[in-house]
C-alpha cells in the first residue's frame, strides 16, 4: 500500500487525487489551517516539524509499505524512522524540499546525511536538486527520480489579451530590484504581483503598479492580458517560477527570463527570451524588444505554445510519481 505524509493540505493535487483513486492513504502531519497557496515562512515551517501529529504515523505503514512525504515534515518522519519510533517502511520518497540558500542548503545537506538509509530516494524538479543530492549528500543516482513538475493550476481564464504591459509575479527566488532597474526607462506599464514575503527596494516608477498575495483567478487575470511576461530569478536555489511558468504556457504568453536550468528544463537551453543573471541591461533590451518587436514577440510566443503542447503529451504527473514509488 501506498501512503502519502503531507507538510500542509492541498497542494500537488493531480498527484495525490490519482495516488488515492488506485488505493493511497493521506494524512496530514502539518497545519491544518494553511491553504494551498499560502507561503509559510522558515520559522512557520520549524516549528510545524515539532507536532504531535508526528505519532499518527506510529501505526499507518508496515515493512511492505510504500511512503511518499511531501514538503519538510521529511526531516522528523525520517528521524522517527532511524530513532526507531516510526516503522521502516519498503520504501520512502521525499518530495518538495526546496531551498533558495546556498548556507541553508549545507545544513539540510548535514541533516540528509545523518538521515540517510537504504530504502530512501528522493523525487526532485529540477537537475540542481538531483546533482546535490548525490554529489552532496551521498544519496544512490538510482534512489534519485527527476519530475518534471506540472498540474492543472486553479485560476484558469478564458480569453488571453494584449494591454502592453509587463507582468510579473511569484515568490521564491525572485530579483525584482533587478527587473525595476531594467524597466525603469522601459515605456510600458510594468504590474508585479509578489508575496508579502517579498523584499522589493529598488525605486518604484509611476508606470509600476506593485499587488501582493493576489488569489489566483486575479494573478492569472493579470497574466494573461499582458504583452509580455518577465520572470527575474536570482542564480542561486533549486526548483523555482515553475508555477508561474504552467500559466504562461497555457496561455501562450512571451516569457523574458532570467536563465536558471528549473525554467530550461521545460524551454529548453536555447530559448531566445532567456537572459543572463544580474544583467539589468540585458534584462531591459530583451525586454524592449519582446514589447516593440512584433516578430520577436511571435517567436517567443510561438516557443511557448510549443513547449505547453510537449508538457501535455507527457501525461499524468500522478501516474508518473505512482510509477517512482513502485519501481
Amino acid at each position: 500500500m501506498i501512503h502519502i505524509l503531507l507538510s500542509q493540505p492541498g497542494g500537488y493535487r493531480d498527484v495525490i487525487e490519482h495516488l488515492v483513486a488506485s488505493g493511497a492513504k493521506v494524512t496530514n502531519l502539518g497545519p491544518d489551517d494553511v491553504s494551498p497557496s499560502q507561503f509559510r515562512g522558515k520559522f512557520a515551517i520549524l516549528a510545524s516539524m515539532f507536532s504531535r501529529k508526528i505519532w499518527r504515523a506510529r501505526t499507518l505503514w508496515t515493512r511492505a509499505d510504500r511512503v511518499l512525504v511531501i514538503g519538510w515534515q521529511a526531516l522528523p518522519v525520517l528521524a522517527a524512522i532511524k530513532l526507531g519510533i516510526l516503522p521502516r517502511p519498503h520504501k520512502i520518497l521525499v518530495m518538495a524540499c526546496f531551498v533558495h540558500s546556498a548556507k541553508a542548503r549545507r545544513i539540510i545537506n548535514v541533516v540528509w546525511k545523518g538521515l540517510r538509509f537504504p530504502e530512501l530516494g528522493f523525487i526532485t524538479f529540477s537537475p540542481g536538486e538531483a546533482r546535490n543530492l548525490v554529489d552532496n549528500v551521498g544519496i544512490p543516482a538510482a534512489s534519485i527520480y527527476q519530475h518534471l513538475w506540472r498540474q492543472e493550476l486553479n485560476g484558469r481564464v478564458d480569453q488571453q489579451t494584449d494591454d502592453g504591459s509587463i507582468f510579473t509575479g511569484g515568490y521564491s527566488n525572485r530579483d525584482y530590484d533587478l527587473l525595476l532597474s531594467a524597466a525603469a526607462d522601459v515605456p510600458a506599464p510594468l504590474v508585479i504581483v509578489a508575496s508579502s514575503r517579498n523584499q522589493i527596494s529598488a525605486p518604484v516608477t509611476a508606470r509600476t503598479t506593485i499587488l501582493r498575495d493576489l488569489p489566483e483567478t486575479e494573478f492569472e487575470q493579470l497574466l494573461a492580458k499582458s504583452r509580455v511576461v518577465a520572470m527575474p530569478l536570482k542564480s542561486q536555489g533549486e526548483a523555482c517560477g515553475q508555477s508561474v511558468l504552467l500559466r504562461v504556457l497555457r496561455n501562450g504568453k512571451p516569457l523574458v527570463a532570467t536563465r536558471h536550468e528549473s525554467i530550461e528544463e521545460y524551454l529548453g537551453r536555447d530559448y531566445p527570451g532567456f537572459v543572463d543573471h544580474d544583467d539589468v541591461a540585458a534584462m531591459r533590451a530583451t525586454l524592449q524588444r519582446a514589447l516593440s518587436d512584433d516578430s520577436f514577440r511571435a517567436t517567443l510566443a510561438d516557443t511557448i505554445r510549443k513547449a505547453g503542447q510537449r508538457l501535455e503529451q507527457r501525461g499524468s504527473p500522478g501516474q508518473e510519481i505512482e510509477q517512482f514509488l513502485l519501481a
